[in-house]
């Protein structure tokens, strides 16, 4: 059983695009890093993605296979708010899953992973697809989405229920939080974030709890990711930043890494979620937000043999004007995983 380093190239979206290195340049950073496993988003990096012509899926296998690195999966969105005055369909959200699997498959990868907030609906319906080409489809447990979120858990019933081999998850650390990410509070500071409610939010976690399980669920209103803040809380805000940061908080959940035993065994990869390393007064970096080295203790207790995949969401928190320091950070990163996973 080992665990192996990956890299989703989500962690590389500036580089690719803005900084020039396209698909090629990518994989080929990653493989200098030493990680052996690659996500793609095809969506981004495959021109016509879905519809992508032969000639294109030729071009890009070609660079997979010079790169060395195994296929883990291609990340994949239903977009299911295409037109303006209506949702997809159910069934036109399958139709397009069962081309993603399609094309995941002239790829050469074995999984799907399916955002957070896929309609459970539709896996039933491209189940037997799947099956016929051996790849499988796995929601992501997504940071502000974990396991007891009711849609998550809609997902897992119905996994559950199917139990099939096709139908797993991809679990993201970033709900494994215990505190808030100090780059993402910087970035608030730099919008005139009040001290007081970082204070509050810090305590929070300090306690072993997180926002979504500190802040209610708001009372009639249909989305369920919109929560009360207690009235000592609100006395706190000076503007709206300081209520969109505290809201922030239910999106950095602290759970319990015992959930790690208990799914386990529906877990297909890792999206190792990062927003800063730091330096970790060792010689070398940690993300001072996730306690890797608890989780990376308890995947090899429990014998995970599969992929961890960094990816890199700091980019987000950098003040405009500022370079995105993508390639040192998931470079530091990666090197933080081989030292935990190996021990050097």
């Amino acid at each position: 059983m080992t665990l192996k380093r990956g890299v989703t190239l989500y962690a590389l979206q500036d580089a690719y695009g803005r900084g020039g290195l396209g698909l090629e340049g990518c994989l080929d950073l990653v493989k200098n890093m030493g990680a052996q496993g690659i996500e793609l988003l095809s969506d981004q990096m495959l021109e016509d993605a879905q519809d992508a012509t032969d000639d294109a899926i030729a071009e890009a296998n070609a660079l997979f296979d010079a790169s060395g690195l195994t296929r883990v999966s291609n990340d994949i969105f239903i977009n299911s708010c295409l037109y303006r005055n209506r949702w997809l369909t159910i069934e036109e959200q399958a139709e397009s899953l069962r081309k993603d699997l399609r094309l995941a498959h002239r790829l050469g990868f074995p999984l799907v992973r399916l955002v957070s907030r896929t309609n459970p609906a539709v896996v039933p319906l491209a189940l037997p697809l799947a099956e016929q080409l051996g790849v499988t489809m796995a929601v992501e447990v997504h940071a502000g989405m974990s396991f007891d979120h009711p849609e998550t858990a809609a997902w897992i019933d119905q996994m559950k229920e199917l139990d099939n081999p096709h139908v797993g998850l991809v679990v993201d650390f970033g709900i494994y939080c215990q505190r808030y990410p100090e780059i993402a509070t910087d970035y608030f500071r730099a919008q005139g974030l009040s001290e007081d409610v970082v204070a509050y939010i810090a305590d929070i976690y300090a306690s072993g709890s997180d926002g979504r399980r500190a802040f209610p669920r708001a009372r009639h209103v249909q989305d369920r990711d919109v929560y009360e803040f207690p009235e000592d809380l609100r006395r706190l805000f000076k503007s709206p930043v300081d209520e969109v940061y505290a809201a922030n908080a239910s999106g950095y959940e602290n759970t319990s890494l015992d959930t790690l035993d208990e799914y386990l065994p529906w877990i297909t990869s890792f999206h190792a979620k990062f927003w800063q390393m730091v330096p970790d007064g060792k010689g070398g970096y940690e993300e001072a937000s996730i306690n890797y080295p608890a989780i990376i203790e308890r995947l090899t207790r429990l014998g995970y043999d599969g992929y961890l995949c960094s990816e890199y969401e700091g980019q987000r928190f950098i003040v405009p004007g500022n370079p995105i320091p993508d390639v040192e950070q998931l470079t530091q990163h990666q090197k933080m995983l081989e030292t935990l996973i190996n021990g050097k």
